[in-house]
């Protein structure tokens, strides 16, 4: 089931970790169109994808709602914000990609939009079309130059990495895209990748942003794989900086981003409150309720649409709401 966010569903774009904007409490804005995901890695922190073990719906935001949400919020945050367009799943497979970046370029205040991809779905013409829309960055999901083995961490039989590294040898060498190679680590499973797509970016003279594998709850878990710390993580990473002469480790500013005030909390953890209930939720035995113009993920409801129901907030870390029934 995909449902569809605008303006009638009553469904505010602040609040919610799957779908809106997220505002840490910097200048970076995380905007997510789409729940959607065309591929299947066995390190998915979210396990977004086909026939994922624990999501049966999907989100998709109409554009022009979610620009109206956006515009308001950098008003609200000043000048110089950035947009990144990401996802739990994958922000290609959203069908007004190039409208929402177009639209986030002209919002004032705004300095710079990049986008998350793991590439699959793009084209030498569909990246002519996001040069042309104004996107500034892209930060590439890429991790290993092992045919055989992207294609097992990818999870799905259609990953070709030839065809990935034509496109990556194409943003960096035809467009005016700064392009960036982000590799997850994932421990005992791509260790010997991670200095040959060092060497690959290398040849492009591209910039690294390597990731460390997280384990998550409710994500995908590959057998035997436990995460490092991130002391021994940063350890490895100035092994690496120094062996390559390259700079794998970035502070905040080196990136552009810096402290900004946040959106207001509107609701305090603990608060009771009555929400209305307008979607189901992500997961199973959630819903989607609204409040104080947010959205909020309430736990353990089965409540219809349109339902009040009474919850206490047992989170609101960055305006992310999370609730259960009283």
């Amino acid at each position: 089931m995909n449902i569809f966010i605008d303006k009638n569903s009553g469904i505010p774009l602040i609040g919610l970790i799957y779908f809106g904007i997220i505002d840490r409490g910097t200048n970076l804005l995380q905007v997510r169109p789409t729940t959607i995901c065309n591929l299947k890695c066995i390190y998915c922190s979210t396990s977004s994808g086909p026939f994922s073990q624990y999501h049966n719906i999907n989100y998709t935001v109409e554009v022009n709602y979610l620009l109206e949400w956006l515009k308001k919020i950098v008003k609200y945050k000043g000048k110089g914000i950035l947009i990144n367009i990401d996802s739990v799943g994958e922000p290609t497979t959203y069908p007004d990609l190039i409208k929402l970046i177009i639209g986030a370029k002209k919002i004032k205040g705004v300095t710079e939009v990049s986008m998350q991809t793991n590439g699959t779905l793009l084209t030498k013409e569909k990246i002519k079309k996001i040069e042309s829309a104004g996107l500034d960055k892209i930060n590439f999901s890429i991790n290993s130059m092992d045919p055989e083995l992207a294609r097992k961490l990818s999870g799905v039989d259609f990953y070709d990495l030839n065809s990935i590294i034509e496109i990556i040898e194409y943003i960096a060498k035809d467009t005016r895209i700064e392009l960036w190679l982000c590799p997850v680590w994932i421990p005992n499973i791509n260790d010997g990748e991670i200095p040959k797509l060092i060497e690959f970016a290398k040849t492009l003279d591209l910039k690294l942003g390597i990731q460390k594998y997280e384990l998550h709850k409710y994500g995908r878990k590959p057998p035997g794989v436990k995460p490092i710390t991130y002391k021994k993580f940063y350890r490895q990473l100035r092994l690496w900086e120094k062996e390559y002469k390259v700079k794998l480790i970035y502070k905040s500013k080196e990136i552009g981003m810096e402290k900004r005030r946040r959106i207001p909390e509107v609701i305090r953890r603990g608060e009771k409150i009555t929400a209305i209930i307008k979607a189901p939720g992500w997961f199973k035995n959630q819903a989607i309720g609204v409040a104080r113009n947010r959205a909020i993920t309430i736990n353990n409801c089965k409540a219809e649409i349109g339902k009040k129901v009474k919850v206490k907030i047992i989170q609101n870390k960055n305006s992310i709401y999370l609730a259960e029934p009283i």
